[in-house]
């Protein structure tokens, strides 16, 4: 094994997913998605010590009998899955795994959710969503009992139980959340509150605010961040990577989903958005121009970027909307490792949950360069 020794550092997740390749959001620099790549790809976490990976929602469960020690975060959706049937698939993963399943909860776009058949209002989902994860919680633990409540019914357990083991505690529930309402669905229902990397000051004024609603309540939760990173012996070469990746990114294919991807997310189009940072308004420039911005308009602080990813393909591409969900940290390990600590301690990071393409190749880079430099902040336990 390789890596860092796990009680030394951060806990630290990758990705498994099937799309990947050199430049995965471009179809010809993609690879094959097989089962067997998906498989080598968690052999190669669990080798490496990564404490988790951040999964799809559909082959978590076939990639078991392949690790030993990874956990897998599995993104759900509240409601689409009745509580009981969510239960009971925790505690299957659970008796097959041994306790490594964690739940990613999932807000949703309109068109999203409307795909699989859920149709609440804003105003009801983060309603849904206390009462769904509650339920599950209790139905994990094995409670028995009938509920009706204001979204969910269900009558009283007649099957036997499924076997443990149970997670101590119960199954874990992380997610996202910033506006008033997401703050307060966090607060009441999150064990690990998780954000796209951000500006440093802007993300720990939101962790700020997350802990002070959490506090009112008598709960504690811990802070996640989701970042990509390319590291190399030296900036330069990180840097080459990095623009080696745009180089081969066709404007077309980042146009293809821009304006929709804005316009989902409640923002502007393309030809309307505007910002006040030159940095993104240069970005929205050459985007309009019909070109992929350069270093110079993305990198927006020492060793960190706005670059593109997997899932650039249903957000606005290189962060125009400041949502952070492009943010890179790219360099030396030296210095992706410094960022990295003095942004953690500056906001209270307690998990990573990073990437980077092809993804076994990267993550095995992260391991032996950048895990063994990353310092550990001691985080309080959550409270249930």
């Amino acid at each position: 094994m390789t890596g860092r020794d796990p009680g030394t550092g951060p806990e630290v997740l990758w990705y498994i997913n099937p799309a990947d390749g050199e430049v995965p959001w471009e179809p010809d620099h993609r690879f094959e998605p097989t089962f067997a790549a998906l498989r080598h790809q968690a052999r190669t976490l669990d080798e490496l010590g990564f404490y988790g990976a951040l999964t799809t929602a559909r082959e978590a469960i076939s990639l078991v009998a392949d690790t030993e020690s990874l956990r897998f975060l599995v993104p759900e959706y509240p409601g689409v899955k009745p509580p009981v049937l969510m239960a009971e698939e925790a505690q299957v993963f659970d008796q097959y795994s041994g306790g490594r399943l964690i739940y990613n909860q999932v807000n949703g776009a309109d068109a999203v959710l409307h795909r699989y058949g859920q149709f609440s209002s804003k105003a009801q989902r983060y309603r849904l969503s206390a009462e769904y994860w509650s339920a599950v919680k209790r139905l994990y633990a094995d409670d028995p009992e009938p509920y009706d409540g204001e979204f969910f019914s269900y009558g009283p357990r007649y099957k036997p139980a499924i076997p443990g083991p149970r997670q101590p505690g119960g199954i874990q529930v992380w997610g996202t959340g910033a506006s008033p309402e997401g703050i307060a669905h966090a607060a009441d229902v999150l064990d690990v509150y998780l954000s796209f990397m951000s500006g440093p000051a802007t993300l720990a004024a939101l962790f700020d605010r997350v802990r002070s609603a959490a506090a009112d309540r008598g709960r504690e939760l811990r802070f996640g961040v989701l970042a990509s990173v390319i590291v190399r012996d030296t900036d330069d070469e990180a840097w080459n990577r990095f623009e080696w990746q745009l180089a081969h990114t066709r404007p077309e294919t980042v146009l293809a989903t821009a304006d929709r991807n804005l316009r989902s997310f409640g923002y502007p189009g393309l030809a309307e958005i505007s910002s006040e940072d030159p940095l993104v308004q240069g970005r929205i420039d050459a985007l309009r121009a019909g070109r992929i911005p350069g270093r110079e308009l993305l990198e927006f602080a020492p060793n960190m970027a706005a670059g593109l990813t997997t899932w650039t393909s249903a957000e606005p591409p290189f962060d125009l909307a400041g949502k952070g969900t492009g943010t890179y940290f790219v360099g030396s390990a030296d210095n992706v490792a410094a960022a990295m600590n003095q942004v953690a301690e500056q906001a209270g990071i307690d998990i990573w949950i990073l990437s980077g393409w092809p993804l076994a190749a990267e993550a095995r880079r992260v391991a032996d360069l950048l895990l063994p430099r990353l310092t550990h902040r001691r985080a309080a336990t959550p409270t249930p």
